[in-house]
């Protein structure tokens, strides 16, 4: 195994965390909840009890919410860590695998870490970024055991077709492959989210978290569902990482699903006083264009002039105490990601100063 540097994640704990701007339009996420909006009290602190093998009642949580089995369900250290968890018990060193491209860089570092052979399944703007069907089925065919999709689509924002993901779930199934779908967006369709993909057969795998649509990032509380044996030998993978869950962690994230339905709401009422003003400053724009999101915290948009990614987040930060995600961690690098989680003040002035960015640049 090798790790080598996850570009993407070092820029965003020293830029969002460690150096952070006034006006930061690259958060992904839903903005934080306090404690108190879920319930949390001093006794979630406690370490005692046993979650050796995921805390029975955070599974059976998990599983009631999403229409599965709790042997079905993995609690792990944010939906990260359940990625790594699922390909870790998958692949072996020059295994081949498939990922989306673009592709959020965390995840194809994962398959670059367990030294797999990597195969890509192209996501086209023309498309509408709906995965390559027929690549998929090639990359089964060249032997990859995993495919790797992310629903909605990250960076672009788009719901996954479900017929595109069924016929790829056949593929994979005709090869003995599983398609892990890393849904942690997808709670952002509200009522229109359809059954996750691990309800759709024993080849897919889904991944989520408390993280992007209910804001509660920093807890590390996330999950992996499929086959219960694939969840048995991922439960070996942990083994050798942090071996179980923090207990406190497992108490809050008790209390935050107790409440799910109060973080939707407060997550929906956000996207949808903030959305229409990405909406309305796109529109403003003729250095811009984009594929409006139609659901979900996050817009991929594309630079017309010859501004870059690199100029656009340097003058940004140099100049306008605001930054974007960069397109070129996406490999992309006349793209740029914005998020709307964030107080709508905050979003309204961010956008201006990307503007003015925009226009100094053109």
């Amino acid at each position: 195994m090798r790790f080598e540097t996850i570009k993407y994640m070092e820029w965003a704990k020293i830029h969002q965390v460690l150096q952070p701007v006034t006006y930061d339009l690259s958060n992904s996420a839903m903005a934080p909840p306090v404690p108190a909006d879920i319930g949390v009290t001093a006794e979630d602190a406690s370490w005692e009890g046993a979650n050796h093998y995921g805390h029975p009642e955070l599974k059976d949580l998990i599983a009631r919410r999403w229409g599965v089995k709790p042997e079905m369900v993995i609690p792990a250290g944010g939906s990260s860590l359940a990625n790594f968890l699922f390909a870790g018990a998958l692949l072996q060193t020059g295994d081949a695998a498939a990922i989306e491209q673009p592709y959020y860089e965390p995840l194809g570092r994962i398959l670059e870490a367990l030294e797999a052979k990597v195969h890509f399944v192209p996501r086209r703007r023309e498309d509408a970024f709906q995965p390559d069907v027929e690549a998929a089925r090639k990359a089964f065919e060249k032997g990859a055991k995993l495919l790797i999709l992310t629903d909605l689509y990250n960076p672009g924002g788009v719901h996954l077709d479900r017929e595109r993901l069924k016929a790829i779930g056949e593929a994979a199934a005709k090869h003995g492959a599983k398609v892990l779908v890393d849904e942690v967006y997808l709670d952002a369709l509200w009522e229109a989210r359809p059954p996750i993909a691990a309800t759709l057969g024993p080849q897919f795998l889904s991944t989520n978290s408390l993280t992007k649509v209910y804001g509660l990032g920093n807890l590390r509380a996330g999950w992996g569902i499929g086959d219960p044996a694939l969840v048995h030998r991922a439960y070996r993978v942990y083994d050798y990482l942090s071996v179980l869950n923090s207990m406190p962690t497992d108490r809050v994230a008790i209390r935050a699903h107790k409440n799910l339905d109060r973080l939707i709401a407060r997550a929906r009422e956000r996207r949808d006083a903030n959305f229409p003003l990405i909406e309305r400053w796109v529109a403003s724009r003729k250095d811009v264009d984009w594929l409006p999101p139609k659901y979900g915290f996050i817009s991929w948009l594309r630079l017309k002039s010859k501004a870059t990614s690199h100029t656009v987040q340097d003058l940004l930060r140099k100049k306008y105490d605001a930054q974007v995600s960069p397109g070129h961690f996406f490999g992309c690098p006349d793209h740029v990601r914005i998020g709307c989680g964030l107080a709508k003040e905050k979003l309204e002035e961010g956008l201006k100063r990307l503007g003015k960015a925009l226009d100094e640049l053109g």
